[in-house]
């Protein structure tokens, strides 16, 4: 398979460049372990979103690449209350009064191991969040966060393990910010969802879900040309528990399938406008400000990670090509 994995520099920041004869990735650990870059070398395609410059991608770091995102998404006024502990994280999306994103996709992390063999590449880093004074502050847990990034022929997969190291439950709560660059004049998006969640115009879940007008559509693969998504929706997961967001641009032949774990429970799409030629589906174990929902804990994916434990997740991205 031509496996390989080098240290280089991109955009000035050290970052680690792996591959082998189908799929080449870049991880940035100084850009909270993002992988930046994933290039179908075939066709020589690029299937994420890229920044041109540091300045482009520090002006709006989660639309760059796949951004871990722990928390996911917003949190009304930045507080929720969980177990004995108020929680107040920083207010950093200000129009809407909300915390956003959470703490480990803007700071830095570090590289375990890089482990190559004939058939795969593998790359573990880590965020160890007693050496951030700053997250400790807001979010008073000793937690860490392992990723391992795992390339194997046209296969690319993450495991996220969490882990509690603190002697109080953790509140949890994870997803991916996900950058598909995605023409919309010949792209195809398919994701089988249940329901959506209705929004305030804090894009804050109400509690209410809501049938969704073009539901079959989208389960069979539908366009996205003009339409403005920044929703919410509840997942569909097949028997064995597993969900899966088709990506086809018609005009390369290429087919992306991202499949998440049991443990993903809802779908942000987010693409700006519908024209702006990006696509993200962000899986996510909990729901949008899940902590504040007076809602069954099933439904709203809110969990607690117990001292000394810890949750493993799992995505695959599977990159097929018709030539």
């Amino acid at each position: 398979m031509n496996t390989y994995a080098e240290e280089f520099s991109f955009l000035d920041k050290p970052a680690i460049k792996a591959g082998n004869s189908e799929l080449e990735i870049i991880i940035i650990p100084g850009w909270g372990s993002n992988l930046i870059s994933m290039v179908h070398k075939k066709s020589n395609t690029e299937l994420l979103r890229v920044p041109n410059s540091t300045e482009e991608y520090l002006n709006n770091p989660v639309l760059y690449g796949t951004p871990i995102l722990f928390p996911p998404n917003r949190i009304d006024q930045g507080k929720f209350r969980f177990g004995k502990r108020t929680y107040q994280f920083e207010i950093n999306e200000m129009d809407k009064q909300n915390h956003i994103h959470g703490f480990v996709h803007t700071r830095k992390w570090n590289i375990s191991s890089v482990e190559i063999n004939e058939q795969t590449v593998k790359i573990i880093t880590e965020f160890d969040s007693s050496k951030h004074e700053d997250v400790i502050a807001q979010f008073p847990h000793h937690f860490v966060i392992r990723m391992s990034f795992i390339l194997n022929d046209n296969l690319f997969a993450k495991r996220a393990e969490i882990i509690n190291k603190s002697n109080e439950v953790l509140p949890f709560g994870f997803g991916y910010h996900t950058s598909f660059i995605f023409p919309e004049e010949t792209s195809i998006f398919k994701l089988p969802v249940d329901k959506r969640w209705k929004l305030n115009n804090r894009l804050l879940p109400t509690g209410e879900l809501e049938d969704i007008e073009y539901k079959d559509e989208l389960g069979e693969g539908m366009s996205l040309y003009g339409l403005e998504l920044d929703d919410v929706f509840l997942s569909n997961p097949n028997n064995s528990g597993l969900q899966t967001a088709q990506i086809t641009n018609k005009s390369t032949g290429i087919e992306i399938n991202y499949t998440v774990d049991q443990s993903f429970k809802h779908w942000v799409v987010y693409n700006k406008d519908g024209r702006s030629g990006f696509l993200c589906p962000e899986p996510y174990t909990w729901v949008t400000n899940a902590p504040n929902l007076e809602i069954n804990r099933e439904l709203t994916g809110l969990q607690g990670i117990e001292p000394d434990d810890m949750k493993v997740l799992r995505t695959w991205i599977v990159i097929s090509h018709k030539s």
